[in-house]
């Protein structure tokens, strides 16, 4: 079964049934395993109080483990692997994503077309 690491979009839009999302790109998601990183919760939450993002009540950590995602820790590994990055790229949060995915052997999927730009080994578009 293949892994995926979801870019932080992905999972919003995933848990609010955004149309974005796209048929082929949901039914990738039931049929793999799925990975949601503690930094993509912490980007989310951090949007939120700034009043950019909605979100619904309730943990959103046990939303997406209620729908068979795997929650992945933010490492000290991860971070020193942050360092190794070679691309021209400014977003910490898809610095540490791309980080976790080439560390942890998982694919990042993604539909950001600056990553996608980047062509990094273990990045994906959705």
């Amino acid at each position: 079964m293949k892994r995926y690491l979801l870019d932080t979009h992905l999972v919003y839009w995933w848990m609010t049934a955004d149309a974005r999302l796209g048929k082929q790109t949901q039914r990738l998601i039931t049929e793999a395993e799925i990975i949601v990183s503690v930094a993509s919760v912490w980007e989310m939450v951090l949007k939120n109080s700034k009043g950019k993002l909605p979100l619904p009540s309730g943990s959103i950590t046990e939303q997406f483990e209620a729908q068979g995602f795997k929650l992945l820790a933010i490492l000290p590994r991860h971070i020193e692997a942050v360092r190794g990055l070679r691309c021209a790229h400014n977003d910490p949060f898809d610095l540490l994503l791309i980080a976790q995915a080439q560390d942890e052997r998982i694919t990042l999927l993604t539909r950001d077309s600056v990553l996608l730009g980047l062509k990094l080994d273990g990045v994906e578009g959705a």
